[in-house]
């Protein structure tokens, strides 16, 4: 399939200016494999593969793949925890030109049956039994008459296939020799990523191989990444923050390790015993990161950790620098344009870590736009827009959404922001958040700041609660880091004291021992609004 939104002079345009070129992530990794094969690709705590190994595998994986039926521009519906069986399965469907369509793990039937009648996949791979007994019944109902369902567990119902009857057998000759021909070129649709659904069900993105290339060529440069460089993957691939981290395999024939979990401890160990020199993560593990006690470990091969997706606490990050000796890299964007903002790895913490996103990645171009349309001049507040080489194509099989959100090819983010005189983004909140108590516009992001500075405070997220007097009025929930607690009037005093208008200080603080989260690690506020009626004063 081609791209949605490009005509071919808007492709050619990228070729000559070079954002895009004529390769793809199947063809690189056998660049690799011929050129470093015995380099390592991929590890995690099952093995490990080098880049001759890791082609090799994945030409048997796509072949059999092929050998099942499965035509090309055939879906993929995926659902799997990040590991180098993640990285050989996407690499084999692109080799098999089948499209993939990853989602989070965190995704049950209400998610997944809305992909599915979205996609209609002929092929699914996740773990059946981790769902509920329930949603297994409605799966292998939902499932049945599909070319292929492949069980990343034990499989126990008819249909059903192991990962090794794949992964591991010789492949047919004939369908290995299909290969070059199925293989996706630079310019067709090869991915569809799930937008995080924090406002409803996640919109469906699709993603031309070029484009992918292009985002991964412009982080690798941000992070000074060279061949040498060993990444851990500490954000899973079904989000941005860990599958654009993973792009940068098509630029260099860097090490891409996965851990078991996301788990503080887990992962600094792993930094220490895979000798990790960069990391790929998002703000909730890397506010865990920061509150841990390093002192037990080794963390000096470590020297850049990027923090993409949802806004990134400042003082966590500052912390986790301080305390480690690492390089804190801030980026922003989203599932439909990632690196509207990164900052580089070269900037001065004071640069790097002062509170805006940074500059785009190249041949972004960005604007800040009033309500009616207009571009502002910098220092002024207003929506995001970008327009990227690297951005999606459009949502898939849907022209009306993709309509309302892209016009003469800029996207519109849905985010506040400004820009300064340089070109540096700050963003200031999200504008289907605001919240507007009796016409006065309050930012959650920016009490969320303020918040976040309370030294008991691990997170929180500020939403707008109905008021029969205001209309909406702002609610704080709060998560306090373990042992501790926060006192809501305490909390409130010290907001008043730091000079935030009367208005924008919640009306109630409410102590949470987990914020509720979707895919990528983002808070769920929808959820939150969902239990407002029900949460009671403190």
């Amino acid at each position: 399939m081609k791209p949605t939104l490009l005509s071919p002079a808007g492709i050619a345009a990228y070729l000559d200016a070079g954002h895009w070129t004529l390769d793809t992530m199947a063809g690189r990794c056998a660049d690799h494999a011929r050129d470093c094969p015995g380099r390592i690709a991929c590890q995690d705590a099952q093995g490990t593969y080098t880049w001759a190994q890791l082609d090799a595998a994945t030409d048997r994986l796509s072949a059999n793949l092929i050998g099942l039926g499965l035509v090309r521009d055939s879906r993929a519906l995926v659902q799997m925890p990040s590991s180098s069986r993640e990285m050989l399965l996407r690499i084999a469907l692109k080799k098999a030109g089948i499209i993939g369509v990853y989602v989070p793990m965190q995704w049950r039937r209400r998610e997944l049956d809305y992909v599915m009648q979205r996609i209609a996949p002929d092929l699914i791979v996740m773990a059946r039994d981790a769902l509920h007994p329930d949603d297994m019944a409605w799966l292998d109902d939902a499932a049945a008459g599909l070319h292929a369902r492949i069980d990343l567990g034990t499989p126990t119902a008819p249909g059903w296939r192991p990962w090794d009857e794949l992964s591991t057998p010789s492949a047919n000759a004939d369908d290995i020799a299909q290969i070059p021909n199925r293989s996706f070129g630079f310019d067709d649709v090869s991915l569809i990523t799930a937008s995080s659904g924090t406002s409803g069900l996640a919109k469906l993105c699709e993603w031309p191989e070029a484009a992918q290339i292009c985002v991964g060529r412009g982080i690798a440069v941000r992070l000074g990444l060279t061949a040498d460089d060993n990444l851990g993957i500490f954000a899973p691939m079904s989000g941005a923050a860990g599958v654009l981290v993973w792009t940068i395999s098509a630029t260099l024939p860097c090490t891409f390790t996965y851990p078991e979990n996301f788990q503080p401890a887990s992962l600094l160990r792993l930094v220490e015993q895979s000798a990790i020199t960069a990391a790929t993560t998002v703000p909730v593990i890397l506010a865990r990161l920061a509150a841990e006690n390093l002192t037990p470990f080794d963390l000096s091969s470590l020297r850049v950790l990027r923090v993409g997706t949802a806004a990134t606490n400042v003082e966590a990050a500052r912390s986790f620098e301080e305390s480690s000796g690492c390089k804190v890299v801030v980026a922003s964007g989203s599932m439909e344009c990632p690196g509207f903002g990164h900052a580089h790895v070269g900037e001065p913490k004071t640069r790097r870590l002062d509170g805006s996103v940074g500059l785009p990645l190249p041949g972004c171009r960005l604007r800040v736009d009033d309500d009616a349309g207009q571009a502002l001049p910098p220092g002024d507040i207003g929506e995001v827009k970008v327009s990227a080489p690297f951005a999606a194509s459009g949502y898939w099989h849907d022209p009306a959404a993709t309509e309302a959100a892209w016009s003469d090819g800029w996207y519109a983010t849905g985010d506040i922001g400004c820009l300064d005189d340089d070109g540096r983004l700050t963003l200031i909140g999200r504008a289907k958040e605001v919240i507007n108590r009796s016409g006065h516009k309050i930012l959650p992001a920016e009490v969320e700041r303020e918040i976040a500075r309370h030294a008991d405070v691990f997170e929180c997220a500020v939403v707008a609660a109905p008021d029969e007097e205001y209309g909406q009025v702002a609610w704080a929930y709060v998560q306090p880091h373990p042992g501790a607690s926060v006192d809501a009037k305490a909390l409130t005093a010290l907001l008043q004291e730091r000079g935030l208008a009367g208005y924008k200080i919640p009306a109630r603080i409410i102590e949470v021992r987990e914020l509720p989260r979707v895919g990528g690690g983002k808070v769920d506020k929808k959820a939150l609004v969902a239990g407002n009626g029900s949460v009671v004063k403190p």
